[in-house]
């Protein structure tokens, strides 16, 4: 008489517990692969409907010194590249051009940057400030820096005027100390060494400006 032997219970094409169990964590695995992949997809197709990249020539209004004025530019024209060769403001100057010297300073939405390194597409929309617009007055920056004679080869003096007065514009009404000035004015060089004059002209620039 054979013996009954469990294994082949049910004929010999009877899955086992184990081929049962390694079926279910393949089936497992490839619902969380699918699962993953989807995602992957997902993102890729919304990171696809994002923002196109700018190529060829596009047209842009600048808000520049209280008046719209409209240019065609590359995407990759800077702001003083525009002001200058398109829109033929010329008081930011191009010196360092890497955003180190500060004779470029342009004053933006009351802030005072680079414009060697800022887009001008990313500027649409904003109030843009340069030296031409500036009060040369008695109670204006560019007097203060004419009368303490804070300039020598001169290449500095239209982005420490333009640093100056954004600087000033921010503390409108106080009169800061030395240095409440050299802090403020800490993003732009001056070569020639006529720091002296420029730190006085803002203290005396403060002073006209608090009493007009």
């Amino acid at each position: 008489m054979t013996e009954h032997d469990p294994k082949h219970q049910g004929g010999p094409s009877s899955p086992s517990r184990r081929d049962f169990l390694r079926g279910s964590g393949l089936a497992a695995a490839s619902a969380v692969l699918t699962a993953q992949a989807t995602a992957v997809i997902e993102e890729a197709q919304a990171a696809d409907s994002g923002p196109q990249v700018l190529s060829g020539q596009v047209n842009l209004t600048l808000h520049v010194n209280g008046e719209d004025r409209s240019c065609t530019v590359e995407p990759r024209s800077t702001l003083l590249d525009t002001l200058r060769n398109r829109l033929d403001v010329t008081g930011p100057k191009r010196v360092c051009d890497r955003a180190s010297c500060g004779a470029c300073t342009t004053i933006i939405d009351g802030a005072s940057v680079y414009s060697c390194t800022t887009l001008a597409v990313a500027c649409q929309g904003k109030k843009i400030e340069t030296l031409e617009s500036f009060d040369t007055g008695e109670s204006g920056v560019p007097h203060a820096f004419h009368k303490n004679d804070a300039l020598m080869c001169g290449y500095c003096t239209p982005g420490f005027v333009t640093a100056c007065k954004s600087f000033l514009d921010q503390n409108k009404g106080k009169e800061p100390t030395l240095d409440e000035v050299k802090r403020g004015l800490d993003g732009n060089i001056c070569r020639c060494g006529t720091y002296i004059g420029v730190f006085q002209a803002a203290l005396d620039a403060a002073k006209a400006m608090k009493g007009a």
